[in-house]
């Protein structure tokens, strides 16, 4: 357990009865919670913070291309985690991707979690215009995107900044966030990208039946509003939360209002316990 916390490089937070873990999404880590963590502890809530692997240079030695090949593999791990720490009736909140592998993992095993909810995540991000779907990319988009990572990283990440960050402001700059993606080792990744946007969870939403919140802002590039209603819809959420912000990043970019839109989720699920 010891080696596995370390591995993920896990961090507790306060201490109380009432848990809360947060999962990070693609070109972020664990730090981009700051402002969550500390609204969290004020309310009264222990908070577990963690890496996915391949997001820091101490988490790339976990990365298994067979294993993440898919939003499974990040979802068992979560699984895994969370059994060792021996969590169980705790909310998640996670972002993008790290949305997705909580609603996986909770799939996968239905102590864990009491309640989800979902920052900017996506069950599909590609459209399927048989079904109705509006996920936001064609195929061609996607793998358009995945060939420029491979052609030139360096290239790929000062352009594909500023559409995830939204609007450059004194939290984080378009800069700030190429310099993270620059950190992480390309071939991991394009392998984590390509997991994510390739990915076709509305069957695991469809399947989900945890008390679930969909928070989303007003322009989010990666995330069409018709995505997310389509998540909140399927998923059965309690509510649809939109932030009145631009962006993939709200958490970091427009702190207050998300922890704002988190208290209110919070506030409404206790209500219902």
């Amino acid at each position: 357990m010891r080696n596995l916390i370390h591995s993920f490089d896990v961090t507790h937070w306060g201490h109380s009865d009432k848990t809360i873990v947060l999962g990070h999404g693609f070109g972020t880590d664990q730090t981009c919670w700051k402002p969550q963590i500390k609204m969290l502890l004020d309310e009264g809530y222990q908070v577990i913070t963690f890496d996915f692997a391949g997001a820091t240079a101490k988490t790339v030695e976990m990365f298994d291309p067979l294993r993440h090949q898919s939003l499974y593999g990040f979802a068992e791990d979560l699984i895994v985690l969370m059994e060792s720490l021996k969590v169980h009736s705790a909310i998640y909140i996670g972002h993008s991707m790290g949305g997705m592998a909580g609603v996986l993992a909770q799939n996968g095993n239905k102590d864990i979690f009491d309640a989800l909810i979902l920052l900017g995540s996506s069950a599909c991000y590609v459209d399927h215009i048989s079904a109705d779907y509006v996920g936001g990319f064609s195929k061609t988009d996607i793998d358009g995107l995945l060939h420029a990572m491979q052609e030139n990283y360096a290239v790929w990440a000062n352009g594909f900044a500023p559409l995830v960050v939204g609007q450059s402001n004194p939290y984080l700059s378009y800069s700030d966030f190429t310099q993270n993606l620059l950190k992480l080792r390309p071939d991991v990744a394009h392998s984590v990208l390509k997991a994510a946007f390739l990915s076709d969870h509305r069957a695991d939403i469809d399947q989900l039946d945890t008390t679930l919140y969909v928070l989303q802002t007003s322009i989010d590039h990666a995330v069409p509003m018709a995505a997310a209603q389509w998540l909140a819809d399927h998923g059965k959420a309690l509510e649809l939360l939109e932030i009145s912000t631009q962006g993939h990043l709200p958490h970091i970019t427009a702190p207050q209002l998300v922890n704002d839109a988190i208290l209110e989720c919070l506030r409404a699920y206790e209500k219902t316990c």
